[in-house]
């Protein structure tokens, strides 16, 4: 087994008996091995067979002859490679095959792979086209594999890897942000051999992540052929690390002249149907993977879709991922800490990822029934839960119980149950909007506060608030932060990215083009772009991030919103939230009842 048995701790006592694929030992037979399959527990079905590897690094040649570097890792055993056929695991990445932050990427990258050798596997990373080994040009570095010359890179590596003597024929893939989106852009594309994916922190939708309701976030934005561009590109290149083999060297310094025509970055693009000037495409239709959803639903992959609660921008992927691909193949995941930083949930829960990837994979990629895909669809972790419950299962999500509850605005900014029967407003000068980083948004003591009475008994958000505000002003657009706090009797507050975002001007509504689980949607086009009516009330709507948080007996929910300044536009004035009658504003909690 990897790392703990913590069932019982981690998901209570009835997790026992529901358990899928379970074996009991017989006390007559001990050599009947007892197995054990549910979250975080995996015994009896794998076995760590092997105990050490040969790494090997060569150049495969994609359908336009574009040559990609290659690093494979292939089990060994007192020293000889394996000599059966075994599945191989891959992740197709822009940030180095190598290494990563120090350490080899194949250990150290989230997902940690390398882990997974021993119980049979093979392990390979990837360079995109035109980043660090391979040859190439790449556009838009960390998603340049959307682009036409790159999109069928993936499926051509998969099937190549299917085709090696040691491999036997299914494959997996592996990694988190980028490498998650890279997974999501190899499932549009339906690779016959590409039998399990693991996008862990990857988008559906790219705009929420890039552009979170219109307001775009802090990035560098460097223009193709200038310096900044030039020397990003010489960054990555010097830390390229060449294939094996006696022309090594001369064959990476060729690679590295491929790079010089890259296009780094596509520019700001404002709007979804907006062309970016640096390539001319339609960017984010182009990059995200929801454009290409006929083809995802076609696609027969077990997806393991996984997100971690304290993230923004990247933490509606998955959620989206699981509710609009088939559900007898998707599965969600759900932990605490950062982006990507399963090292850090293993620390404080004792959950292993690798033990869901091993499961994972040996049911898809081995065949091995071990019940996994028996289970609820979706496992999630709930902060502030006794800690034999933290760890929660359903089958569906939104949970099927959850009572979208609304907590109104007051003048005297509370929030309440009971809606004013009065109007109101409460006024606040624009002020610097909170800086939104790639998966944060900076916390900031600017804003309006509201606050509940202390609660009479611990209260679960699970799920996705929506927040419905109605503002009057004499500013043309306002960009608009909610931020949810747990307020304790001593004034600390807490919120794990409990975050929604929206530009005033992009406030209309539309029909998504996809499942969006109920959630009120903006097209973000030029064309729905509507400034605010200079001291007439204007209504906007948008959803915060799903997080699953109880707040404590004697705690307070307190929602802060600051109502910023959009660079470039007219920042003098001020804004009133309307608070009652026709005009109330309020919050919209999904509370989980007590069971």
């Amino acid at each position: 087994m990897i790392g703990r048995n913590l069932i019982a701790g981690l998901l209570g006592a009835p997790a026992l008996a529901l358990m899928a694929g379970c074996e009991t030992s017989s006390a007559s037979n001990p050599s009947i091995t007892e197995k054990r399959s549910a979250p975080n527990v995996y015994d009896g079905y794998s076995e760590a067979i092997y105990d050490g590897y040969e790494r090997s690094s060569f150049y495969v040649p994609v359908r336009d002859g574009t040559r990609l570097a290659v690093d494979l890792f292939r089990p060994t055993l007192n020293g000889e490679l394996a000599d059966e056929e075994l599945p191989v695991i891959w992740m197709h990445t822009p940030y180095n095959r190598r290494s990563y932050r120090g350490a080899p990427a194949a250990e150290a990258y989230p997902g940690y792979a390398l882990e997974l050798l021993p119980y049979g596997y093979n392990v390979a990373l990837v360079d995109f086209r035109g980043v660090y080994a391979s040859f190439g040009t790449n556009i838009a570095y960390n998603r340049g594999e959307w682009v036409d010359a790159a999109k069928w890179d993936a499926y051509d590596i998969t099937e190549w890897f299917a085709a090696q003597p040691w491999s036997n024929g299914n494959i997996g893939m592996w990694g988190c942000s980028a490498t998650g989106g890279s997974q999501m852009q190899a499932l549009t594309t339906n690779p016959p051999s590409l039998k399990a994916v693991v996008p862990m922190s990857a988008e559906l939708d790219v705009w929420p992540f890039a552009m979170s309701g219109g307001i775009p976030r802090d990035v560098a934005v460097t223009t193709p052929g200038t310096t900044a561009s030039q020397s990003m590109i010489a960054r990555r290149d010097s830390m390229a690390v060449p294939v094996d083999g006696p022309e090594a060297e001369a064959l990476l310094e060729q690679a590295k002249a491929e790079h010089k025509n890259n296009i780094e970055s596509v520019g700001l693009v404002y709007f979804r149907d907006s062309i970016s000037e640096a390539t001319g495409l339609e960017w984010w239709n182009v990059s995200s993977a929801h454009t290409y959803l006929d083809e995802l639903k076609a696609g027969k992959t077990g997806v393991l879709s996984v997100a971690n609660w304290d993230e923004a921008g990247t933490r509606h992927g998955p959620f989206l991922t699981y509710n609009n691909l088939p559900k007898d193949n998707t599965k969600l995941l759900v932990g605490p800490s950062t982006h990507c930083a399963w090292s850090a949930v293993e620390e404080q829960t004792g959950f292993d990822l690798v033990t869901e990837e091993l499961r994972f994979y040996d049911y898809w990629l081995k065949g091995i029934e071990n019940g996994v895909m028996d289970e609820p669809g979706v496992t999630y972790f709930t902060y502030n839960a006794p800690e034999d419950e933290a760890w929660r299962q359903s089958e569906v999500w939104p949970l099927e119980n959850e009572v979208r509850t609304p907590y109104y605005l007051t003048p005297a900014q509370t929030l309440s149950t009971d809606e004013p029967s009065n109007d109101g407003a409460v006024q606040t000068e624009l002020t610097d909007s909170p800086r939104a980083q790639t998966i944060t948004v900076l916390e900031t003591e600017d804003g309006l506060m509201f606050e509940t009475a202390p609660l009479e008994s611990p209260t679960e958000v699970t799920g996705h608030p929506v927040i419905h505000l109605w503002v009057e002003g004499n500013v043309p657009d306002a960009d608009v932060t909610a931020f949810l706090h747990d307020l304790a009797p001593d004034g600390t507050a807490t919120t794990y990215q409990m975050v929604g975002r929206l530009r005033a001007s992009h406030r209309a509504l539309a029909d998504p083009p996809y499942d969006n689980l109920g959630l009120p949607w903006h097209p973000h086009t030029e064309a729905s772009e509507a400034k605010l009516p200079a001291n007439e009330p204007a209504e906007l709507v948008f959803d915060m991030f799903p997080m699953s948080y109880i707040f404590p007996e004697g705690h307070k929910i307190r929602l802060q919103l600051v109502v910023g300044k959009v660079p470039g536009k007219d920042d003098s004035g001020s804004v009133s939230v309307l608070t009652g009658g026709d005009t109330a504003s309020w919050i919209e909690l999904p509370i989980i009842p007590k069971s």
